[in-house]
């Protein structure tokens, strides 16, 4: 499919209005629906592999945005996300026994109207999520009776997050250990000009008090900026425990400097990877996966000790260029550990185009939630917006069988 033009010939008016209902009336759930996942060849060309597909949204609301999935040991699939009741922005949980087959009502989750941050299974009905504070359930979340305050720095500064935590379990799935990337702007500094400060701390509390604060310094990289170095930086991120120990991180990079001379905003942010091999102490230089409009990363571990970074897609940035305007999510893999990564097999996992000309580094995408199921499938939960709503797709990436896409321009 071709970009959209302004001066592509519009469709009749019945299929505008068609498709605009479609979007309105959406139900608050969907069963799985047959899809199909592309993935580049390498060579120029692409091939699909089947997955499933549904949407879920909140019957109430104007939006519903994920922001944490986790499978848990009951069986249960748990959704948090955020809907917007026309007036403000609420957290809200729904759960499924049947591997996102069907969806339960939405439950209110407490704490200070937002967007919910960080869902952490923490073993036996045990999870925890920051919405405000970092709220704690003991029931698999349905209720949330205990609060405590998200701690600073250790110099006074905020501690903020959004992605998913490095967990190590215990024989019994039990948290020994949480990981966690945070970050914040020094004082003086600001989005999107000055530099991001991200951190790593960990808990051995299930993430009631946190210890070992590290800053990589590796974290921050330079470009151009009119002729002059410009100190680039990171913030949120995501962390997972590789099968040979280290740490990998795949971490939100700052707007490049060369794009803050145009039209910009956050959606022009990319992603990184890092490792650590000394449990978080230092990290290894950036590795820029994406240097603009693919971000919000969430990173896990299959039980072959492949890792897979899925993200969403703002804008279809390529080669320095705005390549389509494509929005929707999409994912890599690596083999190794996290040291390289298939970008020239990179997965796109749903799409759609969205264009407006007055704003072109807009983007209709956002947030995700990622966990890892039973059958060995990724589920992933993104943010929709034409369609106000969750998108969740269900996939491997070696599902079979695989067939070759009959024309591979249309994938870009």
């Amino acid at each position: 499919m071709r970009p959209y033009s302004p001066h592509r010939k519009k469709p009749p008016t019945y299929l505008f209005i068609a498709w605009t209902l479609s979007l309105v009336a959406q139900p608050a759930f969907a069963e799985w629906q047959p899809h199909q996942i592309k993935q580049a060849d390498g060579r120029g060309g692409w091939i699909t592999r089947p997955a499933q597909i549904q949407t879920i949204k909140h019957p109430g609301g104007e939006n519903t945005k994920p922001f944490g999935i986790a499978q848990m040991d009951n069986g249960e699939i748990i959704f948090i996300g955020s809907w917007h009741n026309g007036t403000k922005e609420l957290p809200v949980a729904t759960f499924s026994k049947d591997a996102g087959n069907s969806w339960s009502e939405f439950l209110a989750v407490p704490g200070k109207p937002g967007r919910p941050m960080m869902l952490t299974y923490l073993g036996g009905g045990n999870l925890s999520v920051i919405a405000g504070s970092r709220l704690f359930s003991n029931d698999y979340g349905r209720t949330w009776p205990e609060s405590v305050p998200v701690p600073p720095t250790s110099e006074g500064l905020g501690f903020y997050s959004e992605g998913n935590p490095a967990i190590d379990r215990d024989a019994n799935g039990m948290a020994t250990k949480v990981i966690e990337n945070g970050y914040h702007f020094k004082p003086g500094k600001h989005h999107p000009i000055d530099d991001g400060t991200a951190l790593i701390r960990h808990s051995t509390d299930g993430g009631r008090t946190w210890q070992g604060e590290v800053e990589p310094a590796s974290w921050k990289f330079t470009t151009l900026r009119q002729g002059k170095p410009h100190i680039r930086g990171i913030t949120e991120g995501s962390l997972v425990r590789a099968a040979n120990g280290w740490l990998v991180a795949a971490l939100r990079t700052d707007i490049t400097s060369a794009l803050l001379e145009g039209p910009h905003n956050d959606n022009l942010c990319g992603t990184a990877i890092s490792i650590s091999k000394d449990e978080g102490e230092t990290w290894l230089p950036l590795n820029i996966l994406f240097t603009a409009g693919r971000h919000h990363a969430q990173l896990q571990r299959l039980p072959d000790g492949t890792l897979v970074c899925v993200m969403i897609v703002r804008n279809d940035w390529r080669d320095g260029r705005l390549a389509s305007h494509r929005g929707g999510c999409d994912a890599v893999v690596s083999y190794d550990n996290g040291v390289s990564w298939n970008l020239d097999q990179r997965f796109t996992l749903d799409e759609f185009e969205y264009y407006n000309p007055d704003t072109p580094v807009s983007g209709r995408s956002g947030h995700i939630g990622s966990t890892l199921l039973d059958d060995g499938s990724v589920l992933v939960a993104y943010g929709n917006y034409p369609k106000a709503a969750a998108v969740l797709i269900k996939w491997k990436p070696n599902a079979e069988p695989t067939q070759p896409l009959a024309s591979p321009e249309s994938a870009r």
